[in-house]
């Protein structure tokens, strides 16, 4: 790259960290969907495992952040290590646009339009997963667009999507950006990715000791955590009455991110690009097609936000139509007018994506251990309450004394064992804590 397009590549890690550090969560949060925050600290703060599918690259990485001289709570640097991994990914896809060529107003008009897609940018302010995973998705997307020929790229591109999926399995969409690969390479990229998947074959020796998840240490345990046995109910379960009030959500999501007109600029990029070279345009449909069914009929109602890795592909198609419409302007300063679209989305979006004074998880959960009585068993009944009861008991240490059960976990046997119930018949919670105090934590208002 030449000094100019690493100069600009700089400048767009550092506007886009600027404005995510700007309004990044000074602690654990609920906001933007965040409620699994306090799992992954646990998760990376200790010897316990996070959710299932367990994310392990994910909590290897953040292992060796917390130890970093930074920031002041851990979940603070989590927080931070977000908006690092998405000012990251911008970095790259600017980098991307650069060397294949785009004018560099529509790769900063495209790169800035990432850094404020509104669902882009709330990932980066939480502690959660999706812009690690839309880094390596980046990564893949770039070592994949031109069909690898040599053994050594092919097996780099199959390592990096690996690696990608060891983060967040719903990288698994990216896959028909690989059918270009050639005979010669599939056997090396192949190999890639079965290193890249290696850290969930690292889950038993990252754990130590029973786990509220499941149990990690017999193969079939193992093997129904990485697969998420457990969430598999919610997978293409939407009921069809919910079908087309999903399908407006995703379409609004679309406009949201990229507003009306840069919607009508990816329609236009994409057939363009579609009469330039049809074999990379249809892959990435494909992969964006495929992600969003899935988001569509995953039956939650933050399910939309698996689309936060992929948010690069329609940022692509935005670049191509700014990159044709450019060609019938003619004068060279009307091309720079793009820069309005991310600056309005700013403006429109700042104050519901701000979260530099959100205290309200922090609140609640000091307010619920000071009120606990000595001994207690607190039952939970929602995620992000168990999970920041998790944090600040685990954690920064607060009231040992109480235990944390979580109703709906209670049901499966290895969380009991986790608890201390050695029988695999159900027990119920009251004969199991008789003598202790059992309070219904009451839902955050």
């Amino acid at each position: 790259m030449s000094r100019r397009n690493l100069v600009v590549v700089g400048a767009i890690f550092l506007l886009g960290l600027a404005l995510y550090t700007l309004t990044l969560a000074p602690d654990l949060t609920w906001a933007h969907w965040g409620a699994d925050g306090g799992d992954l600290l646990v998760a990376a703060a200790t010897c316990r495992l996070a959710h299932p599918p367990g994310t392990p690259l994910y909590v290897l990485l953040t292992r060796i952040w917390l130890h970093l001289p930074w920031g002041s709570s851990p979940a603070w640097r989590l927080n931070f290590f977000s908006a690092v991994m998405a000012a990251l990914t911008t970095a790259v896809f600017a980098a991307f646009l650069l060397h294949r060529g785009y004018h560099l107003a529509v790769t900063l008009v495209a790169a800035l339009s990432l850094i404020v897609a509104p669902l882009f940018w709330s990932q980066a302010l939480i502690t959660e997963v999706y812009s690690t995973a839309a880094f390596f998705a980046m990564l893949t997307l770039t070592l994949a667009w031109e069909s690898p020929r040599s053994a050594l790229r092919a097996f780099l591109g199959g390592l990096v999507w690996g690696l990608g999926l060891s983060v967040h399995p719903v990288l698994v969409f990216l896959a028909p950006l690989w059918f270009g690969v050639s005979r010669r390479g599939l056997m090396a990229w192949a190999g890639g990715v079965l290193v890249g998947l290696l850290p969930y074959a690292l889950l038993p020796v990252m754990a130590s000791g029973l786990q509220p998840w499941g149990d990690v240490r017999s193969l079939a345990g193992w093997w129904e955590f990485v697969t998420a046995r457990l969430y598999w109910g919610y997978a293409f379960a939407l009921p069809w009455a919910h079908v087309p009030q999903r399908l407006l959500a995703w379409a609004v999501l679309l406009v949201r991110q990229f507003t009306s007109a840069g919607v009508l600029l990816m329609l236009m990029g994409l057939r363009m690009a579609w009469q330039r070279q049809k074999s990379p345009v249809w892959r990435v449909g494909l992969a964006f097609g495929a992600a969003s069914v899935y988001a569509i009929g995953y039956n939650t109602t933050d399910s939309l936000v698996y689309l936060v890795p992929y948010l690069m592909l329609p940022a692509l198609w935005l670049a191509d139509g700014l990159e044709d419409l450019i060609t019938w302007v003619p004068w060279r300063r009307l091309r720079w007018w793009g820069l309005l679209l991310p600056l309005a989305v700013v403006i429109w979006q700042w104050g519901a994506l701000d979260l530099h004074r959100d205290t309200a998880a922090r609140s609640w959960w000091e307010s619920t251990l000071v009120q606990a009585p000595v001994g207690a068993v607190l039952v939970t009944a929602v995620d992000g309450q168990t999970f920041a009861l998790w944090y600040a008991q685990e954690v920064l240490g607060l009231r040992p004394d109480i235990t944390v059960v979580d109703r709906d976990l209670w049901a499966r046997p290895s969380y009991r064992e986790f608890l201390g119930v050695h029988a695999e018949e159900p027990v119920s919670l009251e004969a199991f804590f008789e003598g202790r105090a059992l309070i219904a934590v009451p839902p955050p208002k």
